[in-house]
């Protein structure tokens, strides 16, 4: 760190018995001196610092901070064949200045906006069976088996990575199907949680924060992936032993398959 310079007799005319000495740009009864380095600027130009004996509640330590600071910018040498730019300060900054991560606790507010782009990953699933998802039904999704030649029957996923409870083997995300305003999403009907296809406006979808009921939790497990409801834990989207049977949310400990290899395919 820097020396801190002492205080001449007429800067310690300023100062207070509490040490709340404080800069300031403009104020009653200033002092101003002029601190230039030829390295640094012109010879007809300099950093100006104008002192105030106006008292501000302000700790010393605050008042040490600028002297350093002050101090760091005439140590540094910086060549000058132009004036004084925006840009320069940008080298100022990282002496000093010390970065730091900031953390956000705004995650879950409902007011909190990310205008983040959405990330998105195209793909294809099949069941641990290897059974197809295609779409038989409008708002309908079966696993069916496929021959080679009508692999370009099953559906492409548009999976989007959205905000939700991550962890190191979670990923929350959210399926649409290419080309279609549809969403996988999980609602309550009959009293039991229940996958269905929902139609979404396409001007407002994808977007980083989706409302719960599309949120899956995706879950590697070697080379496979589960896909968890955020809404309803421990119930996955789910395919049946049997072709041709809907895709469907079921809850994990039956005969049901919820177990999918994925696919990436090119936009």
């Amino acid at each position: 760190m820097a020396a801190v310079p002492e205080l001449t007799s007429e800067m310690m005319a300023y100062h207070s018995d509490e040490n709340d000495l404080f800069f300031e740009t403009d104020g009653p009864k200033q002092m101003k001196c002029c601190l230039q380095d030829l390295d640094l600027c012109y010879p007809d130009e300099g950093i100006q610092l104008q002192l105030s004996h106006q008292y501000f509640n302000k700790s010393f330590r605050q008042v040490v901070s600028l002297i350093v600071a002050v101090e760091k910018l005439r140590n540094k040498p910086i060549p000058c064949s132009q004036a004084f730019q925006n840009d320069d300060l940008k080298t100022f900054f990282s002496i000093i200045f010390e970065e730091e991560p900031m953390i956000c606790d705004a995650w879950d507010d409902p007011a909190y906006v990310c205008d983040v782009a959405v990330r998105t990953l195209n793909c294809t699933l099949r069941d641990g069976q290897q059974k197809c998802l295609v779409l038989s039904d409008p708002c309908e999704l079966k696993a069916v088996h496929l021959q080679e030649s009508n692999l370009s029957q099953q559906v492409v996923f548009s999976m989007s990575f959205v905000q939700g409870e991550r962890s190191n083997d979670k990923i929350p995300v959210a399926l649409s199907l290419r080309g279609k305003n549809l969403y996988l999403s999980c609602v309550m009907k009959d009293k039991k949680p229940t996958l269905q296809l929902e139609s979404v406006d396409p001007n407002e979808y994808p977007k980083k924060k989706m409302e719960k009921r599309f949120v899956f939790n995706k879950i590697e497990i070697k080379n496979r992936v589960e896909f968890e409801s955020a809404q309803h834990p421990n119930w996955y989207i789910s395919t049946s032993q049997e072709n041709h049977l809907p895709v469907f949310l079921g809850n994990s400990g039956a005969q049901d398959i919820t177990d999918f290899t994925m696919e990436s395919v090119s936009s």
